[in-house]
């Protein structure tokens, strides 16, 4: 967990991880992933870690939260920004839950 704090609190680290974690999930380089190998990618890298299942179930309102941010325009393709937007408020939200 001590990797992980150091990485989340370092802006540029961060930065550089997640683009590491983009360019891997977008093995065919278009420049953008879908939904489903976001979620599975984030559920692989979870259990890498060994992090613990989450307590309960995204509600669908934060399934939906979620998708605005990761997928502002509906399209279905998921960029760069957006996903460092989505990871950005998920950091965010864990660093308040006393989570990282």
């Amino acid at each position: 967990m001590d990797k992980i704090k150091a990485v989340v609190n370092d802006p540029a680290k961060l930065q550089e991880e997640l683009k590491k974690a983009f360019e891997k999930m977008d093995a065919d380089k278009k420049g953008y992933i879908s939904h489903e190998v976001l979620k599975a990618a984030l559920i692989e890298q979870a259990k890498a870690l060994g992090l613990p299942k989450p307590e309960k179930e995204p509600t669908e309102e934060e399934k939906a939260a979620a998708r605005k941010i990761a997928d502002p325009d509906g399209s279905g393709k998921i960029t760069f920004e957006n996903f460092l937007k989505l990871m950005e408020a998920g950091i965010k939200k864990a660093k308040e839950m006393g989570k990282i």
